[in-house]
């Protein structure tokens, strides 16, 4: 079972490889903590047409479903002074490289959809998915079936088990 605390996305491998950009926010007020819906460090985005980002999928249950493209990890934590600051809400993104990291935005069971299937095993494919933690939805990785549907954003190296309650998962620049 997941947890978010205040750090939920931690690299395990060198970060100095990946290429982080900071993007606008489509709806800045996701960037207010006391927000119900406040992004998270470790939610999945994507980005849109107007080259702003927006959560991978909608949390609001109007659709359950993950976007059809590659989405990206973000690397801010709730709440952050800097990124509120500046005239134009941004929020950093992990958009280019590959690297290892520790997420607690994860669930483990949630096998919903043609696509989906339980974390099980190391080397296993992960996707982007609409989440529950505690009472609140978030945008994480859930496992992967290999079938058609949502694009495949990495796999697991590391289970919860044996990681502290964090999911390992390697994302190649490839995938």
């Amino acid at each position: 079972m997941s947890t978010v605390e205040r750090v939920n996305f931690e690299p395990f491998s060198d970060i100095l490889q990946t290429q982080r950009r900071d993007f606008p926010l489509a709806d800045s007020a996701l960037a207010d903590p006391l927000n119900a819906l406040a992004l998270v460090d470790g939610e999945w985005m994507v980005i849109n047409d107007s080259y702003q980002i927006v959560r991978a999928a909608d949390v609001t249950g109007a659709n359950g479903l993950a976007a059809t493209q590659t989405g990206y990890v973000l690397f801010a934590e709730r709440g952050r002074y800097d990124v509120r600051a500046m005239a134009e809400t941004k929020m950093p993104i992990v958009q280019m490289g590959d690297y290892e990291a520790d997420t607690r935005i994860f669930d483990i069971a949630l096998a919903a959809g043609t696509s989906g299937a339980a974390i099980i095993s190391a080397g296993q494919p992960l996707r982007v998915a609409t989440l529950t933690i505690g009472s609140r939805k978030y945008v994480g990785l859930a496992g992967h079936s290999g079938a058609g549907g949502a694009p495949i954003v990495g796999r697991v190296t590391r289970l919860p088990a044996s990681n502290g309650g964090k999911l390992r998962f390697m994302k190649a620049s490839a995938i």
